[in-house]
């Protein structure tokens, strides 16, 4: 019988003293949880204002924009609204996720803030060289149509300074017709109380009103000519030669030790200087005291004891006035050398008080041409109210009786006991033209 080999039975594994450690559970990822409220609610504060203030400052650059084709208001408003919303709507609604309403939310008034930021930051700070002009025009038109506030933040979007001239008191009209009634009719009053009562209030009311805004003066009010007699001698023709060639224009004696007033460009980049008086006498020695470009405005002096040509005399010199009193409508004279033709007097009236490119000016016609820049505008007192300074052109020439003088109040700020920064004009320390 054949025998059959039987393989031996495999022994059970053991069983292992030492228990297995569970396997460890995957960690989960840990995910940020909403924002916090707190956060929220700043970051819906930030966005409201970054909205306000990006919009103000959009449409505001828009309108300055649109203001370079039109002066127009509804058609600059209506305008600079539909591009300064139009623009960010537009651009919103591309990035607006399809079919995921949870990721819309909150993404069109973002693209507005984000936009209209931008561009107000831009327009009014990195490109402020080549927008500026557009903004002072802007808050020039806004001042004119009486909203000062608007035409602050316009001024100050431009980077520029401008004064608004203080409105002028105002008047009981009525308070002073019944004061003045009273006595005018009880003197009158045998006659016809009644009558004489009625018809001396209203006069009385009206010279009262105007006596209480005109200027304040103890100067009598004088006739061109003799304003002329008295003043021309303090008037000096300036003659100026420099790299653009040679030019000149007008100024005025302020004081005995010989300060003289002119325009910044007058005397802009002279290298040489001659200042001829009423009288004939030539100084070819002359300081720059105080130069202000924005203002258009500079002081000059002489020595009246050393002159290069001609006997030195006594100054005359200028009473200066209050810029601030003077009224529309008064009159007005200037002094000056137009086309170089000497000590030439001219009249007129003070249009206007006005801003315009964010500086006071006081509008004339008083007529300007070259050579009455840094004359004096005299009132009728004698008083100078102003600098002449520019002619306003048109788009095909110049305009006709729009003329420009910067107050005598602006001039004011720069006269000082000290001036540390003076200089000598090139050349003309050395007394050579």
């Amino acid at each position: 019988m054949a025998k059959t080999s039987e393989e031996p039975p495999k022994a059970a594994p053991k069983a292992s003293s030492t228990p297995k450690a569970p396997a460890k559970a995957p960690t989960p990822i840990k995910t940020s949880g909403p924002p916090s409220p707190q956060f929220l609610a700043f970051y819906r504060v930030v966005k409201v204002v970054a909205m306000l203030a990006g919009f103000v400052a959009t449409l505001i650059g828009l309108m300055a924009c649109i203001g370079a084709l039109t002066d127009n208001g509804y058609a600059r408003l209506l305008g600079a609204l539909f591009v300064t919303f139009a623009v960010p709507l537009a651009i919103g609604d591309r990035l607006l996720p399809e079919g995921d309403a949870e990721r819309s939310k909150g993404i069109i008034t973002e693209t507005m803030a984000v936009i209209w930021v931008v561009f107000g930051f831009v327009f009014a700070t990195v490109a402020n060289g080549g927008t500026r002009g557009l903004l002072t025009r802007e808050g020039d038109r806004f001042q004119k149509s009486g909203y000062e506030v608007v035409a602050r933040v316009v001024y100050f979007l431009a980077g520029v300074h401008a004064d608004f001239p203080s409105p002028a008191p105002s008047v009981d009209a009525s308070a002073s017709a019944s004061a003045s009634a009273a006595p005018t009719a009880s003197a009158s009053a045998t006659a016809s109380p009644t009558v004489s009562a009625s018809a001396s209030a209203v006069p009385t009311a009206t010279a009262t009103a105007s006596a209480s805004v005109a200027p304040k003066t103890d100067l009598p009010e004088k006739t061109p000519a003799e304003i002329f007699k008295e003043l021309a001698p303090a008037v000096v023709t300036i003659f100026v030669r420099g790299p653009n060639g040679e030019g000149g224009g007008t100024g005025f004696v302020i004081d005995k030790i010989g300060t003289i007033v002119t325009n910044h460009h007058v005397i802009d980049e002279a290298r040489v200087l001659k200042i001829k008086t009423f009288g004939g006498v030539v100084y070819t020695d002359a300081e720059l005291l105080e130069d202000d470009a924005a203002a258009d405005l500079a002081l000059i002096r002489i020595d009246p004891q050393k002159p290069s040509d001609g006997t030195a005399a006594e100054l005359t010199v200028v009473t200066l006035g209050d810029s601030d009193k003077i009224q529309v409508g008064e009159r007005a004279v200037s002094i000056g050398n137009p086309l170089g033709l000497e000590h030439t007097l001219t009249d007129g009236l003070v249009s206007a008080r006005r801003m315009y490119e964010g500086r006071p000016w006081i509008q004339m016609s008083v007529p300007v041409s070259p050579g009455n820049s840094g004359g004096p505008v005299f009132n009728m007192h004698g008083e100078v109210i102003g600098i002449t300074t520019a002619q306003l052109g048109g788009m095909f020439g110049r305009a006709q009786n729009l003329n420009l003088a910067v107050p005598v109040n602006e001039m004011k700020k720069l006269i000082k006991t000290e001036y540390p920064k003076k200089k000598r004009f090139g050349e003309s320390a050395n007394g050579r033209w």
